[in-house]
C-alpha cells in the first residue's frame, strides 16, 4: 500500500489536477478502485448473476458534452429494499460508470435512473453502451445482495446528505442564517 501512495503522490507532482491534494488523492484511489472492481465482476459466473434480474427499460443516448445520457433501470427482486442497499448500488454505479452527473432511485417500485456522460473515446476499456451498464448494475446488485461487496461505500450518502446543507447555501443565505441565530435568544 505504501508504494501505491507514493505513486499517487509521484503523479499528483506530475499530472495538473483539480481540487485540493485530498481530493486529488480520492480520484486516484477511487481509480484504483474501479480497477478491483472491474476484476471482481470478471470472476463471477453468468448463471449465477442471471438470477438478479435487471431491466433496462428505457435509454436515451447522447454524444457530446451537451447533455446527459439517461437510462432506467427495474430491478423487480430489489422492490421494497432497504435504502442501504440501494445507496450501495449507486455508489458502485458511480464508481464504476465514472462520469455520473444524476443517480435517482425508488426503492418500493425497484426503479433506478441514471444520467451520465457517454465517453466515447479514450480508454479501449470503457464502458459505452446501455447493454453493458445494464451488466454491470446486475453484477453490483448480485455482490451487494450477497454481501460480496460491502454496504458502508458513503459517495452517493455525502452527495444526498449536502443537498440542503449549509456548505450548499449561498453566501447571501448564510449571512441571514448567522443574523437569526445572533438575535434569537439563547
Amino acid at each position: 500500500m505504501e508504494a501505491a501512495i507514493e505513486k499517487i503522490l509521484e503523479n499528483l507532482s506530475n499530472i495538473p489536477g483539480q481540487g485540493g491534494l485530498i481530493e486529488q488523492f480520492e480520484k486516484r484511489l477511487r481509480k484504483m478502485q474501479r480497477r478491483v472492481l472491474f476484476g471482481i465482476f470478471e470472476t463471477i459466473g453468468g448463471e449465477e448473476v442471471e438470477r438478479t434480474p435487471v431491466h433496462l427499460y428505457k435509454a436515451v443516448l447522447t454524444e457530446g458534452n451537451k447533455a446527459p445520457a439517461l437510462l432506467r433501470f427495474y430491478l423487480p427482486a430489489w422492490r421494497g429494499y432497504d435504502e442501504v442497499f440501494w445507496q450501495a448500488l449507486g455508489d458502485y454505479a458511480i464508481l464504476t460508470l465514472h462520469r455520473v452527473k444524476d443517480l435517482e432511485y425508488n426503492a418500493a417500485g425497484g426503479r433506478m435512473k441514471i444520467e451520465y456522460f457517454v465517453r466515447t473515446s479514450g480508454d479501449a476499456g470503457r464502458i459505452r453502451n446501455p447493454e453493458q451498464i445494464r451488466k454491470i448494475i446486475q453484477k453490483i446488485a448480485f455482490l451487494v445482495e450477497r454481501e460480496i461487496l460491502p454496504t458502508d461505500f458513503t459517495h452517493f450518502r455525502r452527495m444526498t446528505e449536502r443537498r440542503g446543507q449549509i456548505g450548499e447555501l449561498s453566501q447571501e443565505k448564510a449571512v441571514a442564517l448567522g443574523a437569526l441565530l445572533k438575535l434569537m435568544p439563547v
